[in-house]
C-alpha cells in the first residue's frame, strides 16, 4: 500500500484539480484576459512573479495552468520549460554556497556520503525520479539538489524530462479549461492528453527507478 500511495495522491489530486478547474477558470478569465491584453508587459509580469514565487518556495502549479490559460500548450510549454530551468538554475548554484555545512554532516554519516555519490555518477537518473514524485517539493529540491555534488547538466537535464509529464498535464489543463468556459470545446482532446501524460509519466518512473536500482553506490 505505501509503494503505491504516491499514485493514489497523484490520481486523487488530478480528480480535485479537474472537479475545481471550471468553476476556478470562470472566476480568472477577467484577470487572464487582462495579463493577455497587456502583451509584453503581461508577460514579464507573469515571468517576475512565477521566478520570485519559485525562489520562496511557494506553489509553482498554478502558474502551468495559468500558462496554459494564457499563451496555449505550446507557447506556454516553451515560456514555462525556459522559464523554469532559468530559475531553477539560479536556486541551484545558491544553495551551493551552503556546501560546507553538508560537507561536514556527509564526513559523520557514511550513509548521506554514499546518496551524494550516488548523485554524482547517476545524478540524472536520480533528479529525474525526484522530479517525477509528487510528494517531493519542486522548490525545496532546487536548493537540496544543489547541496549535492550532482552535476548542473545533469540537475538541468534531469529537471527537464522528470518534470515534463506534469508540466504538459496543467498546460492542458489550463488550456482546456479556459477553452471549455469559453465554449470553444476541446474536452475529448483534453481527456486523451490526461491520459497520455499519465502513462508517460507511468513509464518514466519505472524506467527512473530502474536506472537507480542498477547505481552500485545506493545499493551498497
Amino acid at each position: 500500500m505505501k509503494r503505491h500511495l504516491p499514485v493514489l495522491l497523484m490520481l486523487l489530486g488530478l480528480v480535485a484539480t479537474l472537479l475545481m478547474l471550471r468553476p476556478l477558470a470562470s472566476g480568472a478569465l477577467p484577470a487572464l484576459d487582462l495579463v493577455r491584453g497587456s502583451g509584453p508587459a503581461g508577460t514579464v509580469l507573469f515571468c517576475a512573479v512565477y521566478s520570485v514565487s519559485t525562489l520562496l518556495l511557494l506553489p509553482t502549479t498554478p502558474f502551468a495552468l495559468v500558462a496554459g490559460a494564457l499563451y496555449g500548450p505550446w507557447g506556454g510549454g516553451a515560456l514555462l520549460m525556459l522559464l523554469s530551468l532559468g530559475v531553477d538554475l539560479v536556486a541551484f548554484s545558491l544553495a551551493r554556497f551552503a556546501r560546507g555545512p553538508f560537507e561536514r554532516l556527509r564526513q559523520r554519516f557514511p550513509g548521506l556520503a554514499r546518496l551524494d555519490a550516488a548523485m554524482k555518477d547517476g545524478g540524472f537518473g536520480v533528479v529525474c525520479l525526484l522530479r517525477l514524485s509528487p510528494l517531493a517539493p519542486y522548490g525545496v529540491l532546487n536548493y537540496a539538489l544543489g547541496l549535492t555534488r550532482v552535476s548542473p547538466a545533469s540537475f538541468l537535464a534531469g529537471t527537464l524530462v522528470g518534470s515534463l509529464p506534469a508540466t504538459v498535464l496543467f498546460l492542458v489543463l489550463g488550456h482546456g479549461a479556459a477553452g471549455m468556459v469559453q465554449g470553444s470545446g476541446g474536452a475529448a482532446g483534453l481527456w486523451v492528453t490526461v491520459a497520455l501524460t499519465a502513462l508517460s509519466a507511468v513509464g518514466l518512473t519505472a524506467w527512473a527507478k530502474r536506472r537507480l536500482a542498477e547505481s552500485p553506490e545506493v545499493t551498497a
